[in-house]
């Protein structure tokens, strides 16, 4: 690929996008750039894509903390957006989330002319399909996503996802969506445990109702929670109550779990009791967070 392409900024909204952005770091072009904007709510890496990034150290990759608050993030991704739009004139600009929020700050800049748009997490496997494979066009196609796009609806959660999550409202409260994702990386894997996260940021009206189902004591919501997980194993949910009980007798049980292990193979033996152990073990952070 040659350098004479016209620049790219990369807006990266950690917190909607996840690490999807991590896919454009590894075809982009010498002398684009990816603006990271981070809060202490933006989903964790798993070790790969730390791996990943470590080799990239040609790339520009600039990580920017932001203020927290509603909506912070985006307010200080837009400005830092205008200024770029202002100081760089020979840039292309492009938002990467799923947030269609931006959509507004995206037609102000193309209607006067400026090369900006906004890219779905999705779209960031797609192109770096095509960088690789040399067909992507010289200049990036100013797509604008909103409502008024003829962009199709993103489709309903898969039954069981509903059910999941329904399910683990009477654990975890809806303003921490990071732990519904986390929740869903343990019981099925990352792709789905992403694809929850979005669907739940972009359709919270959706689910508002549910926070009713939260429980108010932590025993009962830890309790919840576990019995979730283990339906989504091989394990009996009948030992449900029994391995709670020891759960809630040992102090600090993420930093004991050598200790769970023993308990939960003296009550129930070896086979039965490390099932259990494994269980606790996968999901022990999220439970302390409960």
């Amino acid at each position: 690929m040659s350098d004479d392409k016209k620049s790219t900024v990369y807006f990266v909204d950690s917190e909607n996008v996840n690490d999807a952005w991590i896919q454009l770091a590894l075809v982009m072009h010498p002398q684009d750039e990816i603006l990271v904007f981070y809060t202490e709510k933006s989903p964790h890496m798993s070790y790969e894509r730390v791996i990943e990034l470590t080799r990239l150290s040609n790339r520009t990759i600039e990580w920017i903390k932001c203020v927290e608050g509603s909506n912070a993030l985006d307010f200080q991704l837009v400005t830092e957006l205008g200024a770029r739009v202002a100081l760089s004139r020979d840039h292309a600009f492009v938002i990467v989330s799923n947030d269609t929020g931006f959509d507004a700050a995206v037609k102000y800049w193309v209607q006067r002319g400026k090369p900006v748009r906004r890219m779905k997490s999705t779209e960031c496997k797609k192109l770096a399909q095509l960088l690789r494979a040399g067909t992507e066009s010289t200049e990036p196609e100013l797509t604008v996503h909103s409502e008024l796009s003829a962009e199709p609806e993103q489709d309903r959660l898969e039954p069981q996802y509903m059910a999941d999550i329904e399910q683990l409202c009477a654990s975890i409260p809806l303003s921490k969506l990071t732990l519904f994702h986390d929740a869903f990386v343990c019981m099925y894997d990352q792709a789905i445990g992403d694809e929850i996260y979005y669907y739940m940021k972009e359709h919270q009206e959706e689910f508002s109702d549910l926070g009713e189902h939260y429980l108010p004591k932590r025993k009962a919501r830890l309790k919840n929670y576990f019995a979730v997980a283990l339906a989504h194993t091989d394990c009996d949910t009948e030992g449900t109550d029994a391995v709670m009980e020891i759960y809630h007798h040992i102090d600090d049980p993420k930093k004991n779990l050598q200790k769970l292990n023993v308990e939960a193979v003296k009550k129930f033996g070896q086979e039965q009791g490390s099932g259990y152990y494994k269980v606790l073990k996968k999901h022990v952070k999220i439970m302390s967070k409960l």
